[in-house]
């Protein structure tokens, strides 16, 4: 599937599930926003893997259990990007004990 031309905004995305379906977003052509909460390296290291395979992204880091976090997130996700096409609602949290 051809993604040239959207916009996709990833809930989650710095790690795991949602890294990947970042990383395959982008191989299909999908501009990114890299969304995460708490440390920023995992998610700027997401933008750096898709940046170095020609593929625009930035990352948003938002508490998706905020409602302004989040609406910062889709105001700066526009802002900077003029759109958002797809959205994939990724972030949970897992109990590790």
């Amino acid at each position: 599937m051809d993604f040239t031309g959207k916009v996709a905004l990833v809930t989650g995305s710095g790690r795991g599930i949602g890294k990947a379906i970042a990383m395959k977003l982008a191989a299909n052509g999908a501009t990114l926003v890299i969304n995460d909460v708490g440390d920023s390296a995992p998610a700027e290291q997401t933008v750096a893997e898709i940046r170095s395979i020609n593929h625009e992204a930035t990352a948003i880091m938002a508490d998706v259990s905020s409602a302004v976090d989040v609406t910062r997130m889709v105001e700066t996700a526009i802002a900077t990007h003029g759109k958002i096409d797809i959205l994939v609602n990724n972030a949970g949290i897992t109990p590790t004990s």
